[in-house]
């Protein structure tokens, strides 16, 4: 009878862990690319809803439509008293734009804010129009250095 070996050489044991290894390597990469599109997903979703929030106010409130213009917001922001319904409005854009109070947690006694990340190249602008009788407004949000931009307009009246 012949040399008849049973079981698993070295070398096809070596081979199978850089296959078995190739595989894990992939899927972590298939991983971390997916946690990047959920983060733009999200984001893409803020600045809708921000977006349609601003433009639903000054729809709703036409006739101070000129006081709706020329805002434009980064990354901070400094409260303030308003006292009319319009200077009221844009400060809560503001303080949704510079995502104030945005996601807080419970940690000790007391809830801690946690502010996602603004970078420069941010920022958030209105922009009103009157011609021909038409008033439009208009907005620009710009995320992720400037590279994501959502641009929305509607006539208000």
């Amino acid at each position: 009878m012949g040399n008849q070996n049973k079981g698993i050489s070295v070398i096809e044991s070596l081979v199978c862990m850089v296959i078995i290894g190739i595989g894990f390597v992939a899927m972590m990469q298939l991983s971390a690319y997916s946690i990047g599109a959920i983060d733009r997903s999200i984001e893409k979703n803020k600045m809708n809803f921000l977006s349609e929030m601003v433009l639903e106010d000054m729809i709703g409130d036409p006739y101070n439509a000129s006081n709706y213009g020329s805002i434009n917001v980064g990354c901070t922001y400094s409260g303030s008293s308003p006292s009319t319904l319009h200077a009221r409005k844009i400060d809560r854009w503001k303080k949704a734009f510079s995502e104030k109070d945005f996601i807080k947690f419970n940690k000790g006694s007391g809830y801690q804010e946690k502010k996602p990340e603004c970078k420069s190249g941010d920022y958030k602008r209105t922009f009103i129009s009157t011609s021909s009788g038409l008033t439009r407004a208009r907005i620009n949000l710009s995320a992720g250095k400037g590279k994501r931009n959502k641009f929305l307009g509607v006539v208000l009246k």
